[in-house]
């Protein structure tokens, strides 16, 4: 079992911080930032790629017949028609 090294706590001012990872909580707040600013880089990515999917889809098919399908197939021109 670990131990702190303390007889007891008479002096609480001289015992100082008694957590796991003392003194590592700059390095985590930089990993934890770099980790943040990771993740918004990637989901600005991901996101930037399905926007150009979704253009490109409306320029193939046009903008009325993808925004009309229910099930995830494109809208058929007759489709379009009964919706409208």
């Amino acid at each position: 079992m670990a131990s702190t090294g303390l007889d007891s706590f008479t002096n609480p001012a001289e015992i100082g911080a008694m957590y796991p990872g003392v003194g590592a909580e700059t390095a985590m707040v930089g990993i934890l930032v770099a980790l943040w600013v990771g993740w918004h880089i990637f989901q600005i990515h991901q996101e930037e790629s399905e926007y150009r999917e979704a253009v490109k889809l409306y320029r193939e098919v046009g903008m009325e017949r993808a925004m009309h399908h229910a099930t995830g197939a494109i809208a058929t021109e007759d489709e379009v028609k009964i919706q409208n």
